[in-house]
């Protein structure tokens, strides 16, 4: 369905979302319209698309009355009644608080990942807008408290080291340079870009009635700010990676940063965060084929004993990944706005 020339591209994307046509034709060995018309091909079939949110966590920043801008984020397990696990997750993927919802295997019927600007707004939000739903039998929260790895650091590794280099090398990507100052320009950039990094600073200016060059700023103050990640991503379930699962693990405290870089290593890791529950370590994988988690269970074993993979969930189907909504045969859809911060 998609061939090398086109997992180069999204990878390079993935380094450098709003790079232009023409800096990545020689990199890739190719002429400027053939990307474009590779991209428009994927992004028409919902087979890969670009996004731009905050990672809250990374946030030091104030707002104008001085109050911190914050947010929370938990694993939330729903139990449906029998048959109504597709209704429920309708329901679901319009809400823009629940950033992920996947069907699983296991005691629950759906994980979702939920966003809030406290644990307290969470827990409300929990009982008001999903226990309530029609056919929602029981919820169950894991809070996240350290994310060590998350999905705008996943990469498709399709480039060569010297093309790698290259494209790393290109302006206007998202690079830990410290917290740019935070305004309401901002926040309507990161608006304007969630459904598509790619939009040209023309067409933004124009949806957020400024001037072109105070677009541009906009757009490179937020991909230079070490709280704003810029992604390409792509329906991974229909080109090749065929199974997706979450790994639950207890781990003594004082190994869970080892064990996270220990697993950054593996090119399967998508995310990796300690919680607070009964485990306290989740790591999310995008494997090839199933039997591949054997290696790296394995890996753990040996290299943490005292560490214990207490639970494991299959993700049969994606229905909402960082706010893209995915059809039937798991393709794009479309796109339901993740919130920005809120100040506390």
């Amino acid at each position: 369905m998609l061939d090398e020339l086109d997992f180069q591209l999204i990878d390079a994307l993935q380094r450098a979302p709003r790079a232009s046509w023409t800096s990545l034709a020689p990199m890739l060995r190719t002429d400027p319209s053939t990307l474009s018309r590779r991209w428009s091909a994927m992004t028409s079939d919902g087979l890969a698309w670009t996004t731009c949110y905050v990672l809250p966590e990374r946030m030091q920043l104030r707002s104008a009355n001085g109050d911190r801008l914050r947010s929370s984020t938990a694993v939330v397990e729903v139990r449906c009644a029998p048959g109504r696990r597709e209704q429920v997750a309708s329901a679901l993927e319009v809400q823009g608080a629940v950033i992920n919802v996947e069907c699983t295997t296991g005691a629950r019927d759906l994980s979702l990942t939920v966003a809030a600007s406290s644990p307290r707004s969470i827990d409300t939000y929990v009982a008001e807008k999903i226990s309530v739903l029609p056919g929602v039998v029981s919820t169950s929260t894991s809070f996240l408290r350290n994310i060590f790895r998350e999905g705008s650091e996943w990469t498709l590794d399709s480039l060569r080291p010297e093309q790698r280099a290259a494209v790393e090398g290109l302006p206007l990507r998202s690079v830990s340079v410290g917290p740019a100052g935070h305004d309401d320009l901002i926040d309507d950039v990161i608006r304007s870009l969630q459904p598509d990094v790619r939009r040209a600073a023309a067409e933004v200016a124009k949806e957020l009635g400024v001037s072109v060059a105070l677009a541009r700023r906009g757009i490179a103050s937020a991909a230079r700010s070490d709280w704003v990640r810029m992604r390409a991503d792509f329906a991974h379930d229909v080109v090749g990676w065929n199974a997706s699962v979450h790994l639950w693990m207890t781990v003594p405290q004082d190994r869970i940063a080892d064990l996270a870089a220990h697993l950054a290593r593996h090119p399967s890791l998508r995310l990796c965060a300690s919680t607070l529950g009964r485990e306290n370590v989740v790591a999310t994988l995008w494997l090839r084929e199933i039997s591949d988690l054997d290696e790296i269970e394995e890996s753990i074993r040996h290299r943490f004993p005292e560490a214990a993979v207490t639970d494991r969930w299959m993700v049969p189907r994606a229905v909402k990944r960082m706010g893209t909504v995915f059809d039937s045969d798991g393709r794009r859809a479309r796109y339901v706005p993740v919130p920005l911060p809120q100040t506390s």
